[in-house]
């Protein structure tokens, strides 16, 4: 009988450990209800993937480059190479609803070094992680985004100078993924914050963001350790 309690224990310690790493790595994020809409936002250096530690890089955390002045904590740049980075996100934690949804990004892009946008539902229904084998055939201008030339910190809404571009997508109700893919981008690209609006029309400022109410995702789901123990203890 010991035995039995003593696996048990261990069993849920193991879940305990490993649960949150199946959770969101956008853990902190901020919601708001400006314009005629809702937003979430999150910064660029809580991703939740990433194909390699040699591409995408965190600009001070990783040494890549040095965050310009101004930034949000650190930032997210490409350090070189052919790599894709992947975000979750819950817009019911901002009060969102299934629908057109506009991509935004604080960004520092001096010589329109841009990516592709790939989200999940909306470009096609299947993950890939395979760089030879992306989750769609990406082209101009249905997936592309920060194509401009943003010399200083600036909230781009745009994908394709001045147009739309990738930046607006069809998010689903609850979770969603997006992935980011190199087209260009390189060490002279810096990313600082991300935002989803419902409002399509909607333009961020810096003021905003720092407003934006704060939220956590929880730690476990609300009764894990008693479910589990219980099923265990069977």
């Amino acid at each position: 009988m010991l035995q039995k309690c003593q696996l048990a224990f261990g069993l849920v310690c193991c879940l305990l450990l490993i649960q949150p790493l199946t959770g969101f790595a956008v853990e902190e994020f901020k919601v708001s209800e400006y314009g005629k809409g809702e937003q979430i936002w999150f910064e660029a250096e809580a991703f939740d993937e990433r194909d390699s530690e040699d591409v995408y890089k965190l600009g001070k955390g990783e040494k890549a480059v040095k965050p310009a002045d101004g930034a949000f904590g650190d930032i997210i740049t490409n350090a070189g190479g052919k790599g894709w980075i992947l975000y979750n996100f819950d817009i019911s934690r901002a009060g969102g609803k299934a629908g057109d949804w506009r991509f935004i990004g604080r960004v520092i892009n001096p010589s329109n070094h841009s990516d592709w946008l790939w989200v999940l539902g909306d470009d096609s229904d299947k993950i890939s992680r395979d760089l030879n084998n992306p989750p769609v055939v990406f082209v101009r201008p249905d997936h592309i985004i920060f194509e401009e030339n943003v010399p200083a910190w600036a909230w781009m809404r745009t994908g394709d100078f001045g147009k739309d571009g990738g930046t607006v997508n069809e998010l689903q109700d609850g979770e969603n993924v997006m992935m980011i893919w190199t087209r260009q981008s390189s060490l002279q690209v810096q990313y600082d914050v991300f935002c989803w609006s419902s409002d399509l029309e909607y333009q961020p400022t810096d003021e905003d963001y720092e407003k934006a109410k704060e939220k956590t995702l929880p730690v476990e789901p609300d009764g894990l350790l008693t479910t589990t123990w219980g099923r265990l203890k069977q």
